[in-house]
């Protein structure tokens, strides 16, 4: 591909992306594209639509060779983020479950995606994760869910905290090791168990009812009514007896 060339009679390139991904315009629609060429026919993967996939719009061959016209997305992958460090726990959670609900649908579909790791997955401005290339990656393959399994192991934070790795930790070791076979249910149930993790929110302070209420300080006057009476009782004692006292301390004064 070079800058100025047209794909399908239809595709105008304008700038180069990454790899064989290019930024095009859609001379029909007057719509910014990206469009990817490809080693080989897509599958028929490329036609599925969730949020979590990166969206096709076209499938076209140039010069004997085919490619793909996406949706042009701005942001980065998650590749590029991990040059700033990892990730916390609720992050990796909340991108897992993006990543298996997608792959949920892909795999209803009998379909998979191949190589799922951080320069797979786009995260844009707007705060969406998109997978790129379903469809696309030629065989072998790795398995979805051990790949989901690694990718979330090397997106969390680093160097990892101490102690237990907690709940998020013992479903990565289950993703790395579950069944190479697709099955959507295994990963629709793996996506809802992200997403519990993802929602539940850290621990700043105890439950209300563990915490002591506040006590209003009244001196020590109680306020139930036989008490207030004895502290008005008290209180003109202690009044007296200043009066009585700074009496006494003028009286010595003067003589």
């Amino acid at each position: 591909m070079e800058i100025g060339s047209t794909l399908g009679g239809r595709y105008l390139i304008q700038a180069h992306l990454a790899g064989e991904v290019w930024a095009a315009e859609d001379t029909r629609s007057g719509r910014r594209v990206a469009v990817k060429r490809l080693s080989g026919p897509p599958g028929p993967a490329v036609r599925l639509r969730h949020p979590g996939i990166a969206t096709v719009l076209a499938v076209g061959e140039h010069d004997g060779t085919p490619f793909l016209a996406m949706e042009l997305l701005d942001g980065y992958t998650l590749d590029d983020h991990l040059l700033d460090g990892g990730y916390d726990t609720a992050q990796v959670a909340h991108y897992g479950a993006q990543v298996a609900d997608a792959l949920a649908v892909a795999h209803r579909a009998g379909a998979s995606h191949g190589r799922i790791e951080p320069a797979q997955l786009q995260l844009t401005r707007a705060g969406a994760l998109k997978i790129l290339g379903l469809g696309t990656v030629p065989p072998p393959h790795s398995p979805d869910l051990a790949a989901l399994g690694a990718t979330l192991d090397e997106l969390l934070r680093r160097p990892a905290p101490p102690g237990s790795p907690g709940e998020l930790g013992t479903l990565i070791s289950e993703l790395r090791n579950a069944p190479a076979e697709h099955d959507p249910q295994l990963t629709a149930a793996y996506a809802a168990r992200l997403r519990r993790l993802a929602d539940e929110p850290a621990p700043a302070e105890p439950p209300a009812r563990l915490r002591r209420p506040p006590v209003a300080r009244t001196f020590w006057i109680d306020r139930r009514p036989g008490r207030m009476l004895l502290g008005r009782v008290l209180a003109g004692v202690i009044l007296a007896g200043l009066i009585a006292v700074t009496a006494y301390a003028i009286t010595v004064t003067a003589a």
